[in-house]
């Protein structure tokens, strides 16, 4: 069933998907970075991958604080599935909505309050692309002062919060193609915040729900639309960018579940490979030791 039913060649409606697993207390500052926007987006529906009980009654609880759509994915049905199943959930909101518009947006990520109004205007600017923000990272060191203090401090790159996501080579060279959009590479167009219009989400095929776990669904997926054809756009202004709540991560987990990823993602599509020698290379894996 939709729950979103907003098409407007007009003027583009937007809907949002974020899936969550335990981060009630990240996605309560994430749902109120949404509802504070210049423009609000249409619909919001956050997609729960097997959080326990407590963290799941808190997760119902706040979105119907919020009027937002709560839907809970079914559950793991082997142990790969219980590592997170992102591209599942991003599906699950994807079938819910009909809106001109979807932003991907991970449930421990904040928007600067232009955010919506800034990447309906591209995407009504520009055909055939699909969107990133500039992402930054807020610290656990503001986080301790509470969310509010987060909520009160996006917006401002600067002393309080640390470096773009993507540090760029020294010699890339930026192509400007409207405004404030920038032509963007494939492969730096992580699914954080991500949007792109619903047609051709469905076009390719939506997101490939063969990779669990952490790494890869989101380059498959930024791939898939480069392959038919649209232009990676960052947008570098200001009011359109995205604010990571940092937290600790299991980089043993992470490394194991990103070799099955990868090992995938090259055997379906072996061109790839030369584009993610080095980001494998952190985590000590090669390419033939994936072949």
């Amino acid at each position: 069933m939709n729950i979103g039913r907003h098409l407007s060649s007009e003027y583009p409606t937007l809907g949002v998907v974020i899936p969550c697993h335990n981060n009630s207390r990240q996605l309560y500052g994430v749902l109120k970075s949404l509802i504070h926007q210049t423009v609000r987006p249409e619909t919001i529906v956050v997609v729960d991958d097997n959080s326990d009980s407590w963290q799941e009654s808190r997760l119902r609880s706040l979105c119907r604080r919020c009027r937002v759509y709560y839907r809970k994915l079914a559950a793991p049905r082997n142990r790969l599935e219980a590592l997170g199943r992102r591209s599942h959930a991003r599906n699950v909101g994807t079938v819910c909505l009909d809106t001109d518009i979807i932003l991907y947006l991970d449930g421990d990520m904040l928007l600067d309050p232009g955010y919506v109004e800034a990447i309906k205007f591209y995407h009504r600017a520009l055909p055939e692309v699909y969107v990133r923000g500039q992402r930054f990272s807020i610290p656990v060191t503001c986080q301790a002062r509470g969310m509010e203090a987060c909520l009160s401090a996006i917006g401002i790159p600067g002393e309080t919060l640390s470096l773009p996501y993507v540090t760029c080579p020294k010699d890339f060279v930026w192509q400007n193609v409207f405004e404030g959009a920038y032509r963007d590479r494939w492969e730096w167009c992580a699914s954080n915040n991500l949007s792109v219009r619903r047609e051709y989400v469905a076009r390719i095929g939506y997101w490939d729900e063969n990779f669990v776990g952490w790494g890869e669904e989101d380059i498959d997926f930024s791939f898939r639309l480069h392959k038919i054809g649209l232009t990676p756009i960052l947008l570098v202004s200001n009011a359109a960018s995205a604010f990571h709540l940092e937290h600790d991560i299991c980089h043993e987990a992470n490394a194991l579940a990103l070799r099955r990823n990868a090992k995938y993602l090259l055997a379906k599509s072996p061109e790839i490979a030369p584009y993610r020698e080095e980001a494998y290379g952190h985590y000590g894996i090669t390419i033939q030791q994936l072949r």
